[in-house]
């Protein structure tokens, strides 16, 4: 089958959507598939990489300033571009990844040549207005992006969201267009309990106690200083070290909220490591927390639960999900003494601690890159039996 991915954030870039993309592009080459993706250039020039058996077109684009840590460029609807690539590679199905420039190009060719659309959801209006959250005119903003949301994943002819909390929630706001849930997966030949972190410990200087982890982005909408402020609480009945992994536009601001709470010595604040390093990282921790609130899954906290670390999730979102298997536990949005509650009961207990780790590999084998890989398959077969009955 011939597959052409449309995106907007793509490898190297590193968020949710850019990873989960990545992987199943290259699940479905593993599995035969002849996968291509269409991304924006890192400059205002026209690019083709080669990524390990896929091909990444990628036309012009300039950088968002002011725009998430200046991370994202943008192409300015690429239409010609998009057409060209479409007539060179005749796919049989087009996937497209996000509602923006590339993706809504890509729609527009699939309607006029009749290629069958499939559209994976992977954002919220949260994740998308983070920079404007403390607007006075947040409110509206989110109702008219819901809006736009459900006008552009209305156009394709199957969606896929990674989870069933997800899909109602598009339902709920108007999505038509058949869902599919199927998670982001994890690899679990990557992310694993075995893998050795321990020079991690040695090059962070990181304490030999019990160690409570966060990794991703540290910005408005992943709610860190929750946990931050959860951490005196921890404190006051195990000796912890909290070590949070990522970087963002509130980094500075949780370091000095830590300094406020006079818990500084007692953290450490690391950015994004590579990927020879990432997956080393789980292995450290005790327990793995998700504050943010505005999750459609949660890829780090499925790495988490991949490397037998049990996560401490907010209910509220998807992310529960992946805590509902006896594997974890949840906490009420921004209370921080129930998450400090959580934390403290699993670390002070041992045998609750290896029955989550065990529950939480358990639940990963349902979120392998096999499993995920095997379920688009059948999407686009779907998909594809459709036109031909048409």
């Amino acid at each position: 089958m011939k597959i052409l991915f449309t995106t907007e954030s793509y490898y190297p870039i590193i968020d949710g959507g850019a990873i989960a993309q990545h992987r199943i592009v290259h699940e479905l080459i593993n599995k035969g598939h002849d996968v291509q993706v269409i991304a924006p250039s890192f400059s205002f020039k026209n690019a083709i990489e080669e990524d390990d058996g896929s091909t990444i077109y990628r036309p012009r684009a300039f950088l968002l300033p002011f725009y998430m840590n200046n991370k994202y460029h943008f192409a300015p609807f690429p239409l010609l571009y998009v057409k060209k690539i479409l007539e060179t590679f005749k796919p049989d199905i087009i996937n497209v990844c996000s509602p923006y420039p590339i993706s809504i190009c890509a729609a527009i060719w699939a309607k006029k040549k009749h290629i069958p659309l499939v559209g994976s959801i992977h954002i919220l209006p949260e994740n998308v207005l983070a920079p404007f959250f403390k607007s006075a005119l947040y409110p509206t903003m989110v109702k008219y992006t819901w809006s736009y949301l459900i006008y552009f994943y209305n156009l394709v002819d199957w969606a896929t969201v990674p989870t069933q909390t997800g899909a109602t929630m598009y339902q709920e706001k108007g999505l038509k267009t058949p869902v599919t849930p199927i998670s982001n997966g994890v690899n679990t030949e990557l992310f694993k309990p075995n893998n050795k972190g321990e020079y991690l410990r040695k090059r962070f200087n990181l304490p030999k106690k019990p160690l409570v982890l966060y990794t991703g982005r540290i910005n408005q909408e992943k709610n860190v200083d929750v946990l931050v402020k959860a951490i005196p609480s921890v404190l006051k009945e195990v000796d912890t070290h909290f070590l949070f992994c990522g970087s963002g536009g509130l980094k500075p601001e949780m370091i000095k909220l830590t300094q406020e709470l006079g818990v500084d010595d007692h953290t450490t604040f690391i950015d994004f490591l590579d990927w020879a390093d990432y997956p080393n990282i789980y292995t450290l921790a005790d327990v793995f927390v998700m504050p943010a609130e505005s999750e459609l899954q949660s890829i780090v906290t499925l790495e988490a639960i991949a490397s037998g670390v049990p996560p401490v999730v907010v209910n509220k979102g998807a992310v529960p999900e992946l805590a509902s298997s006896g594997n974890g536990l949840v906490f009420e949005p921004k209370d921080s003494n129930q998450l400090a509650s959580n934390i403290i009961s699993i670390l002070s207990d041992k045998k609750l601690r290896d029955t989550m780790k065990k529950k939480s590999l358990q639940l990963s084998e349902k979120h392998s890159m096999r499993y995920v890989g095997s379920q688009y398959e059948q999407v686009y077969e779907t998909v594809l039996q459709q036109y031909k009955n048409r």
